[in-house]
């Protein structure tokens, strides 16, 4: 009797099935990772610095978030326009920005920072250069950005995931954090055969950290999940399903939506890209039909809007996770009467 096995692949990019967790590295994140009561904040932003209007708003921005004092900062990517040059020195510029925080600060790659640098108005790069450089620039070593320091898990301590640095886990309280490479423009996906390939690669690395983090979450008795990530993959404020993003996004939000149904607690997704503050619940289930209600999405401010989002965790309360929007004063537009 023969058994077999059928593969579905959602119209992306051609992922090879991740194996699961890795168990030498797991042994590690299970010791190095366990809940604690605890109620603590944290900063969210990302898609920052466009272009003048938005360097001459960053340092109030960062000041009001150094004067909060959080316990962490977490930028979901995008530290420029997506029509500025990729160059070296405009990376290294954004490194000393992150680096005088005064909190521990994370940072996951957006678009802009390598995927779109191919563009003339981006300085004709290769985007896959640009991502070496950022990898070797933002993630020398284990431990955040910032001045006080985090210190971190990465899939790269992996050595079958070697190249994702980027690719991270840390806890704080009862909440697991961990960061997910995905961006957007589709991922990298559909550009050129290149692009697919890379898009593909690091897929499967994305399936595999999901189902890392959530095993761990699971396993250590973790209260909630939260994710990073740059791409806004087509929740567009409406729920959808899986299979009606982007085809770059299917397979690896596939995988969340199983993992996240399955863990059964609050997930938080946290992501710009379309740069429009929202908090919503942007998925529905595919058995199901209905909206998949543990898992949250908060969109931070960006581009033009140079703010950021408090985000309160409280194991004591029956939502775990509670939102302030922090405007800067001094970041306001000023508006004229009709």
């Amino acid at each position: 009797m023969k058994t077999i096995i059928w593969v579905v692949l959602l119209a992306g990019p051609p992922a090879t099935l991740a194996q699961g967790p890795d168990p030498s590295l797991f042994a590690k994140l299970l010791e190095r990772h366990r809940p604690e009561a605890l109620t603590f904040e944290f900063a969210a932003i990302g898609d920052q610095q466009y272009g003048a209007a938005g360097e001459a708003k960053w340092p109030a921005l960062q000041a009001s978030i150094n004067r909060a004092d959080t316990a962490f900062t977490l930028h979901i990517g995008d530290f420029k326009s997506g029509d500025t040059l990729c160059s070296n020195e405009l990376f290294d510029d954004r490194l000393r920005a992150f680096n005088s925080f005064a909190m521990p600060m994370i940072y996951t790659p957006g678009d802009n920072e390598w995927t779109d640098c191919h563009r003339e108005n981006n300085g004709a790069f290769d985007p896959l250069e640009r991502l070496s450089y950022l990898r070797r620039t933002f993630y020398n070593g284990r431990e955040s950005l910032g001045k006080r320091k985090l210190l971190l898990s990465q899939q790269s301590e992996v050595p079958r995931y070697a190249d994702y640095v980027e690719n991270a886990i840390w806890s704080t309280g009862n909440v697991l954090f961990a960061t997910l490479h995905i961006v957007g423009s589709n991922n990298n996906f559909g550009r050129t055969e290149e692009s697919s390939r890379e898009a593909a690669e690091r897929t499967t690395a994305n399936i595999n950290w999901l189902e890392t983090i959530f095993n761990l979450a699971s396993q250590n008795g973790f209260a909630g999940v939260v994710i990073g990530l740059q791409a806004n993959p087509g929740w567009s404020g409406t729920p959808v399903r899986t299979a009606q993003l982007g085809s770059g996004f299917r397979d690896t939000f596939s995988v969340l939506e199983g993992e996240a149904i399955g863990f059964g607690k609050p997930v938080l997704i946290i992501m710009g890209d379309s740069h429009i503050f929202r908090i919503d619940k942007p998925m529905i289930g595919d058995r199901s039909g209905l909206v998949i209600e543990n898992l949250l999405r908060l969109e931070v401010p960006g581009s033009l809007y140079a703010h950021w989002v408090r985000v309160r965790v409280d194991p004591a309360k029956s939502s775990l996770f509670a939102f302030q929007y922090e405007d800067v004063a001094e970041n306001i537009f000023p508006q004229e009467k009709p």
